[in-house]
């Protein structure tokens, strides 16, 4: 098991422990509100959203243009060939 996985399990872990609690009375819930509202909005959301990050093409130094398709790099290689053997 990688550490992306551990990661995943843990936020599984923690949404059973926000469901279990939400399930017992008021009184009885062992999570604070506080506790409760920072794990729903803050952590877990904070957790998948660095699981989920794909990178921007301005990010991988791509510009504005997309990488390469295959296609496009066999074909401009051929392309290369062809002028080389003239």
């Amino acid at each position: 098991m990688n550490e992306e996985q551990h990661l995943e399990r843990i936020i599984k872990e923690l949404k059973e422990i926000l469901t279990r609690d939400s399930k017992r009375h008021e009184m009885d819930e062992h999570l604070s509100p506080s506790i409760r509202a920072l794990l729903e909005e803050e952590i877990i959301p904070a957790l998948e959203n660095e699981l989920n990050y794909e990178p921007t093409d301005e990010e991988l130094g791509y510009g504005s243009e997309p990488p390469l398709t295959m296609n496009e790099m066999h074909s401009a290689a051929f392309a290369q060939h062809q002028a080389m053997h003239r």
